[in-house]
């Protein structure tokens, strides 16, 4: 494991676990491509590390594939296809309508602090008072607009999306 640092480097200077091996400056040639590095795990306890892992090699994946004509027309007739629109449709009639509301909710408490900041000082129960008890259901609303979203991903559009992705990916091969 690298040393922590302990003093300032130099002006210019690198600290210790941020030091690499200079770039070379335009024009002198290419920059040297590191070898591959053999496939590490790791080994949690007291002295947690990374150690190479005995009798593997690292194996470089795949090259991209690049785009042809035809998955670019394939993506195209899934875009134009009834199932992609009514999955978009219901996307769209969830999201804009609440992030509308929220957005709204949300300028109401800012201007409610501009405009009547001595209804906003009311206390409501002991110390808290209306300020308080509105930016805290800010908090609120924001995570049950998230469950709520996640909800309505999982009843309305995930299981169509899976089927649309599947049907896809089929079309391709």
């Amino acid at each position: 494991m690298p040393q922590q640092q302990t003093r300032n480097p130099e002006p210019g200077g690198q600290l210790d676990w941020w030091a690499t091996a200079p770039l070379p400056a335009p024009g002198a040639g290419q920059v040297p491509v590191p070898a591959p590095v053999a496939p590490t795990e790791f080994v949690p306890g007291p002295a947690a590390e990374f150690v190479p892992v005995p009798g593997r090699q690292f194996v470089p994946g795949p090259e991209p594939v690049p785009a042809t004509d035809s998955s670019i027309e394939v993506y195209r007739a899934v875009q134009r296809s009834a199932a992609f629109q009514r999955i978009r449709h219901s996307y769209r009639t969830f999201v804009f309508p609440v992030s509308g509301v929220f957005l709204a909710w949300y300028l109401f408490y800012v201007a409610a602090q501009a405009a009547a900041p001595a209804l906003m000082r009311r206390p409501v129960a002991g110390p808290v008072n209306v300020a308080w008890l509105l930016g805290l259901l800010q908090f609120a609303t924001t995570f049950l607009l998230a469950w709520l979203y996640a909800r309505n991903a999982r009843t309305k559009r995930d299981r169509a999306a899976l089927s649309l992705r599947w049907d896809t990916q089929d079309q391709l091969r």
